[in-house]
């Protein structure tokens, strides 16, 4: 596991999984999501199936538009967003209408994040490697 320390987030890059934390009071927008998407591909490449976890411990506004930018990422099988208040004050309904439908998806355990995470992606690998069982 290798962290990576950004001005806005902490992010933690696992060989299929990135779990991501963005700092309080952030505005998450498409700067500093090029930024985050220069520093995955330096670690991953571009063909390395992955899925990413957002963890919402803090307040902050995302650009719903970069889920429109990083819907076009082949390699991103889905995110998950990890948050404690999905009733009533979660953007994640709003959020998802930009991203590939089915595949940005909220939790409110971590855990279960990343067993569907997980599974995203190994259905992706099963996908592009159609003779090989994952199971």
């Amino acid at each position: 596991m290798k962290t990576v320390d950004l001005q806005f987030g902490e992010f933690q890059f696992y060989p299929e999984v990135i779990i991501g934390k963005i700092k309080e009071g952030i505005h998450f927008d498409m700067t500093k999501n090029e930024e985050l998407v220069k520093v995955v591909t330096e670690h991953y490449g571009i063909d390395m199936p992955l899925s990413y976890i957002s963890l919402r411990e803090n307040d902050y506004s995302i650009d719903p538009l970069v889920h429109t930018k990083n819907s076009k990422f082949e390699n991103l099988c889905g995110i998950a967003i990890v948050e404690k208040r999905l009733q009533g004050g979660s953007s994640v309904s709003l959020e998802s209408k930009f991203f590939k439908p089915g595949k940005l998806i909220a939790f409110q355990d971590v855990e279960d994040a990343i067993v569907w995470s997980n599974k995203e992606v190994s259905e992706k690998l099963a996908r592009l490697n159609p003779g090989i069982s994952l199971y």
